[in-house]
């Protein structure tokens, strides 16, 4: 080939063709798309060996900090998948701590990482005083539990709770979820040293949890659950997941159509009348061997207005209405602990805070009311908490509702032994 691009063949020099202006233009355009081609499958290629050594970085990261208890790639997953993320130095998964866990961040421009994934254990030892300590200690009205948020609005199309209530995995199991995390429960022979291995996995991102994200999360609980039990000598038996994982709600509904772990209230509005009761209810399914369950009941705008004046003419200082509607709800809310959930229950009564303790019932001046009994040979409490001024306001239904509660919540389990608290408890004003 000559000079000028002139091919020789025998001796002789044999020009290309002239395709003329917009023909040569054209194959010049080819040959820069092709040489452009060529650089960006090889800067495509130089990305996807980027992608896959942040990713196997990433992997090792996950698998170091979260101690090996579960499996990195369902985690780089979650979130419409990521490939890089920095673990906090922190947070280290340890079996040989009471607790322990580890937080994976997700990581997006430089300098900048995003909430992404937790994993949460807690070891409980067969001997409660063995390792009791104030982190055992749960506060039950805390208010980081109550169930409502502050609103700032007299706008109530309906009520919506801060958080879903935990739902059963099946039947409750092998654990609980709700929209945001799942805890999965290994629940240990007995004659170890471990009563349960308990692990939590948690999306820490702020955008709705997918279903698909939800499983995802559950499956990794489990897996960590298992493989924690298997470190510290603790024999159980895990149930497989669930085929199908209900979507938590968060908004209430009328009683007439509940359902779940608020299906008693249902029966009893039926056989009692709701009079000034909650003409709202929030329920989960109900497991029959879950270790927490929970049904939340409160007073919409309407019958708040209704029932507002007769408690203005005989409370001493009352509310004023438009402080109920915008910041204070008037609710009631019950709650069942099984096993080891049950351990270091307190009320929040500022002065001397009541302890919950199996095989107790009582009362305290927080709004607390709590009985107890035996559940598949392990201790179980269950409890209502109603929101203050509204226990005065109804007081005298307060002993009946309770007991409508207590008797569903362990006739479902088939429990024992069951204790209340005297009438004198009840007698509130």
């Amino acid at each position: 080939m000559d000079e000028r691009g002139s091919a020789q063949q025998g001796g002789a020099a044999r020009e290309w063709p002239d395709r003329g202006p917009w023909g040569n233009a054209s194959n010049k355009l080819l040959c820069v798309l092709a040489v452009a081609g060529i650089g960006l499958s090889v800067w495509a290629f130089a990305l996807e060996l980027i992608d896959l050594r942040d990713r196997s970085e990433s992997r090792e990261r996950i698998t170091a900090a979260c101690g090996g208890l579960i499996d990195p790639d369902p985690v780089l997953g979650l979130n419409g998948g990521v490939n890089r993320v920095e673990l906090s130095d922190e947070h280290e998964a340890d079996t040989d701590e009471r607790s322990s866990g580890c937080l994976v961040y997700r990581v997006g421009d430089p300098g900048t990482t995003y909430g992404h994934f937790s994993l949460a254990l807690v070891r409980h030892a067969a001997d409660p005083d063995a390792e009791e300590s104030e982190e055992d200690e749960t506060e039950i009205d805390e208010e980081s539990d109550r169930p409502f948020r502050s609103r700032y609005t007299a706008d109530e199309p309906a009520l919506v709770v801060r958080h879903a209530l935990p739902h059963p995995l099946g039947d409750g199991r092998l654990g609980d979820y709700d929209e945001y995390k799942v805890t999965a429960r290994a629940l240990c022979a007995k004659g170890g040293a471990v009563s349960s291995m308990e692990a939590t996995a948690v999306a820490r991102y702020d955008e709705p949890v997918t279903s698909e994200d939800r499983r995802t999360l559950a499956g990794l609980a489990r897996q960590a659950a298992v493989r924690a039990a298997g470190r510290t000598g603790c024999t159980a038996e895990l149930p497989e997941l669930p085929a199908t994982l209900a979507e938590p709600k968060l908004e209430l509904g009328a009683p007439a159509s509940t359902g779940g772990t608020c299906a008693w209230y249902r029966r009893f509005l039926t056989a009692e009348g709701r009079e000034q009761l909650p003409d709202r209810s929030l329920a989960a399914p109900a497991g029959r061997a879950g270790d927490h369950d929970a049904c939340v009941l409160a007073v919409g705008e309407k019958e708040t207005r209704r029932i507002y004046p007769g408690y203005a003419k005989t409370a001493d200082d009352p509310q004023k209405l438009e402080d109920v509607l915008k910041y204070s709800p008037w609710w009631v809310k019950t709650e069942t602990y099984v096993g080891d959930g049950t351990r270091g229950l307190l009320s929040n009564e500022t002065l001397r805070p009541a302890e919950l303790a199996p095989g107790t019932a009582g009362t305290d001046s927080s709004g607390v009311w709590w009985a107890s009994s035996v559940c598949g040979g392990r201790p179980a409490v269950h409890v209502m908490w109603v929101a203050y001024p509204y226990d005065r306001i109804v007081a005298d239904r307060l002993e009946a509702l309770f007991r409508a509660y207590v008797d569903e919540a362990t006739e479902r389990r088939g429990c024992t032994g069951v204790t209340f608290p005297e009438k004198a408890d009840f007698a509130r004003s």
